[in-house]
């Protein structure tokens, strides 16, 4: 089963921070919504990610999600990192026969592989920001929409969890 805590996470992240910028309220609620899941799994995502302190959130009528710090300094990197913890990018089988070339050496060379695998997506992950994310988002969909006639992007008016 392939692991989509880290891309649902990074659209929440992406998500709080557009609404910050157009001053829309952001809660769990909302967050489901646009991720077409219920609004628990994201408050599970959340907690690491407060915790992390990338977001911050209050409760109330008034409350919500927040970014917890400046976007241009959160990290790709910081995400993945506070919902994936020591999970690694596959498993290694070590329950196989020990015999010969492979069998003896297989799992070394699994891991071998797939911790420097870990430590390319970390470092990629590590060059880009929620702001360069967003500026990102805005060009991909600036390409796919274009402008309106009046000047505005089209997306301008569109609410992050959409």
């Amino acid at each position: 089963m392939i692991d989509t805590r880290f891309s649902t996470a990074m659209q929440i992240v992406i998500s709080v921070a557009v609404n910050d910028e157009a001053g829309l309220r952001t809660t769990s609620q909302s967050l489901a919504d646009g991720l077409d899941t219920n609004a628990s799994f994201v408050r599970k995502l959340l907690t690491p990610l407060s915790d992390a302190g990338i977001l911050s959130t209050s409760a109330g009528g008034k409350g919500g999600i927040k970014l917890a710090r400046p976007r241009n300094e959160i990290l790709l990197s910081q995400i993945y990192a506070a919902v994936t913890g020591d999970r690694k990018l596959w498993a290694t089988r070590h329950e196989i026969p020990h015999e010969g070339l492979v069998g003896e050496n297989i799992g070394d060379l699994s891991e071998y592989l797939c911790d420097r695998a870990e430590q390319a997506v970390v470092e990629m992950l590590g060059s880009v920001t929620i702001e360069d994310s967003v500026a990102e988002l805005r060009r991909l969909d600036h390409e796919k929409h274009g402008v309106s006639g009046n000047g505005h992007h089209q997306s301008d008016r569109r609410h992050a969890a959409e």
